[in-house]
């Protein structure tokens, strides 16, 4: 278990006056351009780094707060007090947490490197925080702990220089991991390379009298700058890759050179605390990568690869933040230069300084919602199509098991060629439509493998269309809505909006029998009445019984409650199949369109 930084207060920092922010596994620092928010993290790079942004070395007099109060008879100071979360195993000696403090003046750093304490937290008789300082020995080993807090600054530019550094560092961790095995392989490629100039190298012995030979230099590390990752059937360069690709390799690298330095420790020894502080991770990122890059850094925060904090104006990491209350989202702000960097654990009171970001805030939640989605389809729809079998699509479990018996019953030789595919809760017509396009995704790039299908209810009509109407989408993936049957085309001729849906294709004598076991729901005469027919009703010129028909007026009144949707299904599923040749007869078209589809019929 590693030490994770609890909370922060920043003092005459750049733009910030004075900040205290509470800090969690993941902390996310959300707001608009240059309100001060990656001076948060530049003061944490100075605190650990002894440098504000990367390669720059801390200047007093550019760094200091330049509205900060004048204090009279005390020197000009910037300061940083962290309190650090200790594991478990330091509590007895230690206390709970840390307070870590380093301050700067004109001439650099005034405070001793480690001026810290231990706090020990205690609940009082009321319940209220309780703290009690502990001082921490000489001996303990909470020293080589902070010592070991490795902090990662990803700075907003992710320039070329960034990545051949990242690169490079890759052979220290290479060299400290497989020491043994490094030094036999680079001795082995010196052994080759001597063998090809062995003239050369006899030469230059015999004319100077020295005996010479050719070695790699003893410190890789510029070598190692220009190690290059290949992807592709064409193996592409990423250094030709876009600077989304190469900005998705980062979290990989950080995490692989955490893993391989967590694997170095001796048993017993302390533990290294990884902290990440990510500049603007969405950078060159479309929303779909930036939701996929939010998601993963999420993940390896839970993980406890690394405790990670970052700056972001995305919607994709703003949401994240909002979803999870375990994520620590601070909105920070700066109306004025005087006033200095503030931050707010809510948007309240600062909508005006967030702009659009506070304004849109439900709509953001929807989006990045649908892009998760969308995002999760086109994987799962990778995977299934690995599987070189044809799929079916539907918007729920009732919907697959009436497809999947009326395939038995119906198609009995296709059973085996093709399967259904369903979220058991929350899937829908969007779910559908958002797993044709995963399919169609793969599809382009492996044009051999099966097709795909999607059903979806009547409601769905401008969604199927708006999918089939891509012709390169209907080449490998097609959708189709389940065909209205003769009584529901009637009742919707008659002006009534009801549309084609699972349970309308079942006899009339299944929805009196559901009627009998209390299955059924009455329908909102608001939602499926015209509107004039509405009017009239009001007006007490008609009634909604005189302009029904008695062969779908039932359509018309009620509906199969959700909760007895799959029970339904169950049962009439487990009709012989001589019984389910005419209750599922409905189904036989529309299955016939999708195995012709398919290429199975």
């Amino acid at each position: 278990m590693a030490a994770t930084i609890k909370s922060i207060h920043i003092e005459n920092f750049r733009s910030i006056k004075s900040i205290d922010a509470d800090l969690a596994q993941l902390a996310i620092f959300v707001g608009k351009n240059d309100c001060g928010k990656s001076n948060i993290l530049r003061a944490l790079n100075l605190f650990f780094n002894d440098e504000t942004n990367p390669g720059v070395e801390f200047s007093f007099s550019e760094d200091y707060n330049f509205f900060a109060p004048v204090r009279v008879r005390k020197a000009k100071e910037i300061v940083v007090r962290l309190e650090i979360a200790l594991p478990a195993t330091y509590h007895a000696t230690n206390g709970h947490v840390i307070i870590w403090t380093k301050r700067w003046r004109e001439d650099g750093l005034w405070s001793e490197e480690y001026d810290y304490y231990g706090q020990r937290i205690k609940k009082g008789k009321r319940g209220q925080e309780v703290r009690e300082d502990v001082k921490i020995s000489e001996k303990s080993n909470v020293h080589a702990l902070l010592r070991k807090i490795e902090f990662e600054y990803v700075p907003a530019i992710k320039d070329s220089e960034y990545f051949d550094d990242l690169r490079g560092r890759i052979y220290g961790i290479i060299s400290e991991v497989a020491a043994r095995s490094f030094h036999e392989s680079s001795t082995a490629f010196e052994q080759s390379i001597g063998e090809h100039l062995n003239e050369l190298t006899a030469s230059i012995s015999a004319s100077l009298g020295i005996d010479t030979r050719l070695a790699l230099p003893r410190d890789l590390y510029h070598i190692f700058e220009r190690l290059d990752f290949l992807s592709g059937e064409k193996a592409v360069s990423l250094n030709n890759r876009g600077d989304g690709i190469k900005a998705r390799h980062i979290p990989l690298i950080l995490r692989f050179m955490a893993e391989k330095k967590a694997a170095l420790l001796r048993r017993g020894g302390q533990p290294i605390s990884s902290v990440w502080a990510y500049e603007e991770p969405e950078n060159n990122l479309e929303i779909g990568s930036a939701v996929q890059l939010a998601d993963e850094l999420n993940a390896l925060a839970k993980s406890g690869t690394a405790q990670i904090l970052l700056t972001t104006h995305s919607p994709a990491f703003y949401d994240l933040g909002q979803q999870d209350k375990k994520i620590a989202l601070h909105f920070v702000t700066r109306t004025r230069d005087v006033d200095g960097t503030v931050t707010k654990t809510d948007a309240k009171g600062i909508d005006e300084s967030l702009g659009t970001l506070a304004m849109l805030g439900p709509r953001i939640t929807e989006l990045v919602a649908q892009v998760r989605q969308q995002e999760e389809a086109k994987a799962t729809a990778a995977r299934l199509a690995q599987e070189n079998c044809s799929r079916i699509f539907v918007e729920g479990e009732s919907d697959k098991l009436i497809l999947q018996r009326a395939l038995e019953v119906f198609f009995p030789n296709a059973v085996d060629k093709v399967r259904f595919e369903t979220k058991r809760d929350g899937a829908g017509h969007t779910y559908v439509i958002d797993m044709l396009v995963g399919w169609r995704s793969q599809h382009k790039h492996h044009p051999d493998r099966p097709k795909a299908i999607g059903i979806v209810d009547g409601d769905a009509m401008h969604a199927k269309k708006e999918f089939n109407k891509q012709p390169e989408n209907t080449k490998s993936a097609k959708c189709l809505v389940y065909p209205a049957p003769a009584n529901l085309t009637a009742a919707r001729a008659a002006h009534f909006d009801i549309y084609a849906s699972l349970e309308t294709l079942y006899p009339a004598d299944i929805w009196t029998e559901a009627r009998d076991r209390n299955c059924l729901t009455s329908r909102d005469p608001a939602k499926v009445c015209h509107p004039q027919l509405v009017s009239r009703i009001l007006r007490g010129e008609t009634t909604l019984e005189a302009e029904l028909a008695a062969d779908w007026a039932y359509l018309v009144k009620e509906d199969f409650a959700s909760e007895y949707k799959i029970s339904t299904a169950r049962r009439l599923c487990q009709q012989n199949d001589e019984i389910c040749r005419e209750t599922l007869a409905n189904f036989e078209p529309v299955l016939r369109e999708a195995l012709s589809f398919l290429g199975v019929v």
